[in-house]
């Protein structure tokens, strides 16, 4: 019987310990709300606005809002997991579960997707976000495309000195 009540507890421990890892890693994502201005790779200068909606418990990303080449990202909790959902320009919808969580890196990998044509069409299929020491944000976006991969990021810097107070979404 003790052992059964061992087993049990150290369960509950650790599913505690995985949500306690959710909370903390969209805890890191809600200093980021703001206006943010970058380069891609390719050299074209992009803004990000970051919100928080929903009491504070939604993260949303928005790609150059305003234009009908925005992109829309959802995070949020649920349960013991945190979800990303990419509204993707080419018209699908990936989700993905955060797989790495450090002090200033976040990592999401793919779980399934809406709207995906194949299994093997373009997709976002990573996506991470690095705060780095001097305050800048770095996002990474792995796409996949059958059994190719193709890395962009984009170096990120707040406009306006911004803090993330204030930047609330509807």
């Amino acid at each position: 019987m003790s052992t059964l009540l061992a087993t049990l507890m150290l369960a509950a421990m650790s599913a505690m310990g995985v949500e306690q890892s959710a909370v903390q890693a969209f805890d890191q994502l809600k200093p980021l709300a703001g206006k943010w201005q970058g380069q891609t790779d390719g050299g074209h200068t992009i803004r990000i606005d970051y919100a928080l909606t929903s009491r504070d418990s939604v993260f949303v990303e928005s790609w150059q809002p305003g234009t009908s080449a925005a992109t829309l990202s959802i995070i949020h909790r649920d349960g013991d997991r945190l979800l990303a959902t990419h509204y993707c320009g080419q018209g699908n919808q990936p989700r993905l579960a955060l797989q790495h969580a450090e002090e200033n890196r976040l990592a999401f990998e793919f779980v399934d997707a809406t709207n995906l044509a194949t299994a093997t069409a373009s997709h976002l299929h990573r996506l991470e976000f690095i705060v780095k020491s001097d305050g800048s944000l770095e996002r990474i976006e792995t796409y996949r495309s059958g059994d190719e991969e193709e890395v962009s990021r984009v170096e990120l810097r707040r406009l306006n000195d911004e803090s993330g107070a204030g930047s609330r979404g509807p």
